[in-house]
């Protein structure tokens, strides 16, 4: 299968190199390709989302909304293109695609809505006989950068309310799931989104993604991805008048506390570290376990890490698939092997599964210190450093020394104890008796520290970041004004 960009309604391809679109279960399987695309061509779309801004700006938001309600209608009859191409580009498990899937039809149904709720606000005036309110206005192109680990539901937060608000959008995916991305495209323009108003580049972050963020048209970037790569492009954009909203990553902590069901909180700690082959920006990958339950609760999650089956997504019985890439397979052991050589205990896993493809076993790290690096540096894969506390206090101090703040949770069933930890971890996101991952269309998603750099994403504060608010003034007094303004 060959892959094009799509740039002012037309697919056509890129001039640079060829990239080979390969399956993670089994590297030796290319299942497309597509050419690199240059900053000239990242220009072009740019060019065609700026022309067609002002006639998509026009366009009633209720009509916008109506345009991705058709969007996700097709969604829902090609759920099963997309679910087989998520196990298969991306690695994902079954259900996990499926889960995925269902996220991303659900932002959609909301986004559609926002095309009704884009609402500005009435304010009394100090000055009789005058009218003030505010109304919400787009901001031009948006510039939409997403990641490979959730190649599906990442672009559809991200793009959705930037349509919806009247913004025109140019694209640009993870190379290692392009295939995805061109769907998605496929479908938006089957719903009737006009000619220049989404576009798709396909192309390497440090070409087509940074030939993006510094094109001077763009008004807007949202961008999911590492730290290190967000913060070179939020050097690129300093000083600009671009607004800009990033979610780099986390190394979000459960705590389970004496009081928990320790079957309940070893269930939530086994999805959140584990699900995704731990490639999920709100993986859970450390556990702080007060001491005196941490025997019991070690011996419960070590029993129940070793039913895990890893292998190859399409086999039912599966619950982990691949890791996306050899490099990142190889990064993730290595983190293992430091981690042992500075005095951790491997209690389980800590080796590459069998099969061709990027697998790696589950792994459990005891005896763990949090100046290893494994302790407080994202990892990305499927490994989980286990630690005791002794008090609560201890606890959140240990959550929150990290550098980042994306998510955290607690198993207890003590609701002081749960409001004391609410209001301690220094995060962007809380769970209480559920696993660090997950998150509602309608609701809030983002973090703190080096987690997030501007605005939320997902439910209405994701729509309101791709506008702008404009204060109007309307004096029916018929009188020269003197004064009272500024």
């Amino acid at each position: 299968m060959r892959l094009n960009n799509y740039i002012d309604g037309v697919w056509i391809e890129a001039t640079g190199t060829v990239v080979h679109d390969l399956n993670p279960s089994n590297p030796e399987e290319v299942i497309a390709t597509f050419r690199n695309s240059s900053a000239e061509e990242v220009s072009n779309a740019v060019a065609a989302a700026h022309q067609a801004y002002a006639s998509w700006a026009a366009t009633p938001a209720p009509a916008r909304g109506r345009i991705l309600a058709r969007f996700q209608k097709l969604l829902i009859e090609h759920q099963q293109d997309y679910v087989t191409l998520m196990m298969a580009e991306q690695g994902k498990t079954w259900d996990e695609a499926q889960g995925e899937f269902q996220k991303g039809a659900n932002l959609v149904e909301y986004f559609a809505g926002e095309g009704f709720r884009l609402n500005g606000e009435t304010i009394p005036s100090e000055v009789p006989d005058n009218f003030t309110y505010t109304v919400r206005s787009p901001l031009g192109v948006a510039g939409v950068i997403t990641p490979w680990n959730f190649p599906f539901a990442i672009p559809l937060w991200k793009m959705c309310p930037a349509l919806v608000a009247g913004n025109t959008v140019v694209f640009k995916p993870a190379s290692f799931t392009p295939w995805i991305a061109v769907r998605i495209v496929e479908d938006l323009v089957a719903a009737g989104v006009p000619h220049g108003v989404v576009n798709l580049i396909l192309g390497s972050g440090s070409v087509a993604g940074e030939a993006l963020v510094k094109d001077e048209r763009i008004r807007a970037i949202s961008f999911t991805g590492s730290n290190s790569v967000g913060n070179r492009l939020a050097a690129l954009l300093a000083g600009r008048p671009v607004k800009v909203t990033m979610e780099m990553g986390g190394k979000n902590a459960a705590v389970v506390a004496p009081s928990a069901d320790l079957a309940l909180a070893v269930g939530g700690v086994l999805k959140g570290a584990f699900g995704a082959a731990g490639q999920r920006c709100t993986a859970t990958s450390r556990v702080f376990v007060q001491a005196g339950v941490i025997d019991a609760f070690r011996s419960l999650l070590v029993e129940r890490v070793r039913e895990l089956a890893v292998g190859v997504p399409t086999n039912p019985s599966v619950n982990i698939g691949p890791l996306i890439s050899e490099e990142q397979l190889t990064r993730s052991l290595q983190y293992v092997e430091d981690a042992v050589h500075l005095g951790a205990t491997v209690r389980f896993g800590g080796q590459r599964a069998g099969g061709p493809g990027y697998f790696m076993e589950p792994t459990v790290l005891d005896d763990v210190v949090l100046s290893m690096p494994v302790a407080h540096e994202e990892v990305f894969g499927p490994v989980l450093c286990l630690l005791p506390y002794e008090s609560l206090d201890h606890a959140i101090a240990d959550v929150n020394a990290v550098p980042y703040g994306l998510s955290a949770a607690i198993y207890t069933r003590d609701l002081v104890e749960a409001q004391r930890f609410i209001q301690g971890v220094d995060v962007g996101m809380v769970h209480v008796n559920n696993p660090t991952i997950g998150g509602e269309a309608q609701l809030p998603f983002g973090g703190v520290k080096g987690s997030g750099l501007g605005p939320r994403e997902m439910g209405h504060e994701g729509t309101l970041f791709f506008t702008e608010t404009k204060t109007v003034f309307v004096d029916y007094s018929s009188a020269t004004r003197l004064g009272n303004f500024y």
